[in-house]
């Protein structure tokens, strides 16, 4: 068709101008030529669009829609403005496919003809050339280009497209329509939570590649998603190893040091077995109070604790404790609501951020204090370095009198509380002095 209104537009005022000759009966050669050249212009515009049809199809359809809403509410003012202009189109996925292929294959189509007047009717030649145009400038470069930038080539021709949607409407709709009823409608990518978790790896493992993830940020993450799985019984401290004390218990200084050792805040508190949890005792209100009088354990307020069972979700018991009530729960197990561990915030914490939580009061085994001047105290695990002159921690005089004879030894280093221990037994500093802290 369009061949037919640019050879009537041309060849009219040309044969007006320079009339038949009648004589050899041929148009006049240099009317010949013009339609060729027109012939090729068309031939090289046909190739340009289908060199645009295929990159548009394979540039926006390679769009998930699930990734252009990220675009579109993104702080990247390009990417979001180059988004929102796609939507429209590429939210009806089968109508915006049927479309750009309608169209690919109409020009693809007409090329052959268009080359084979422009060779005189050299049939194979036609299909020679054309076939190779298609194929590389109709389709390896566009596709090449277009699955590169096709967020802001397909931007750029947001509205060129959405005017050949109409145009092949009448077309594309009927197929696009039954693609959907056969195939369901495109709704973009939802991803599991296991493929989250490798697409947050794969991302942590790109940083040289412009991925921002760090370590830590991909394994609170990777923490958080996993929680969901995970039930309190794989997270809690087993009943066995929990520090508790019976109700019976009078809170005097032997007492009291060893609520003080463990650097714990709540004391679970018992009454003949262990398995019989009456409550929690919460050491900070235990400073009121003088160790020597040895106050009964029942005198003191015993805080009401709840009980759990052991499949429940760590997200469950973070909510419950979220609410504040208490921070500590019972974990039972069977109908007959055997404890068999505790629960705390912190064990659930330390499951998100799938690290250990240490407080200045929580023990680390296995440290070594060594004094090389009676300058620095070094601790080996962490690498810090604290000024005694500064802290004055080794100058009570009437302590290190009292303990000359006193060995340098502990078992265990309780972080602050431990220098402390160390200031009441009477360690010097002295240069040779070394303290082995065992596990």
């Amino acid at each position: 068709m369009l061949e037919i209104i640019f050879f009537m537009l041309i060849l009219i005022p040309q044969v007006l101008a320079h009339p038949l000759n009648i004589k050899d009966g041929e148009i006049n050669v240099k009317v010949h030529e013009q339609i060729n050249l027109i012939k090729v212009g068309i031939a090289v515009i046909l190739v340009l669009l289908g060199g645009l049809f295929s990159g548009l199809t394979l540039g926006l359809m390679s769009i998930d829609e699930t990734y252009l809403n990220i675009l579109a509410s993104s702080d990247n003012h390009t990417q979001r403005k180059y988004a929102q202009r796609i939507q429209p189109i590429r939210k009806n996925g089968h109508l915006l496919l049927v479309t750009l292929l309608v169209s690919n294959v109409l020009v693809n189509e007409t090329l052959p003809i268009i080359m084979d007047d422009v060779l005189g009717g050299g049939g194979i030649w036609a299909i020679l050339i054309s076939s190779i145009l298609i194929v590389l400038f109709g389709e390896i470069i566009p596709q090449a280009v277009c699955s590169r930038y096709g967020l802001a080539i397909g931007a750029f021709f947001a509205w060129p497209v959405r005017i050949l949607i109409w145009l092949t409407f009448i077309i594309g709709y009927p197929i696009a329509r039954l693609l959907d009823l056969f195939l369901g409608e495109d709704h973009g990518i939802i991803y599991r939570r296991s493929e989250l978790k490798e697409l947050i790896k794969y991302h942590e493992n790109s940083t040289a590649h412009g991925g921002d993830l760090v370590e830590d940020s991909v394994t609170i993450i990777r923490g958080a998603l996993d929680l969901q799985d995970k039930v309190v019984e794989s997270a809690m401290t087993p009943i066995d190893k929990v520090f508790m004390i019976p109700i019976d218990t009078a809170l005097d200084f032997i007492n009291m040091r060893k609520i003080y050792s463990t650097g714990h805040s709540r004391i679970p508190v018992y009454e003949g077995s262990r398995e019989n949890i009456l409550g929690v005792l919460l050491a900070k209100t235990l400073i009121m109070y003088n160790p020597e009088e040895a106050v009964p354990l029942r005198n003191f307020r015993i805080n009401p604790i709840p009980k759990v069972s052991g499949e429940t979700l760590l997200f469950d018991i973070l909510n419950t404790f979220q609410e504040g009530r208490s921070h500590m729960a019972i974990v039972i197990k069977g109908e007959a609501a055997i404890p068999i561990g505790i629960i705390t915030l912190e064990d659930v914490l330390e499951e998100l951020i799938q690290e250990e939580i240490y407080d200045e009061s929580d023990k680390r085994t296995g440290l070594a204090v060594k004094f090389e001047t009676g300058d620095q105290l070094i601790l080996t695990s962490k690498k810090r370095t604290a000024d005694l002159n500064n802290n004055n921690i080794f100058n009570d005089s009437k302590v290190k009198q009292k303990n000359k004879s006193k060995s340098p030894s502990l078992t265990r280093y309780n972080s602050d509380s431990g220098i402390q221990s160390s200031e009441r037994y009477g360690y010097t500093n002295n240069s040779k002095d070394l303290i082995t802290l065992d596990g």
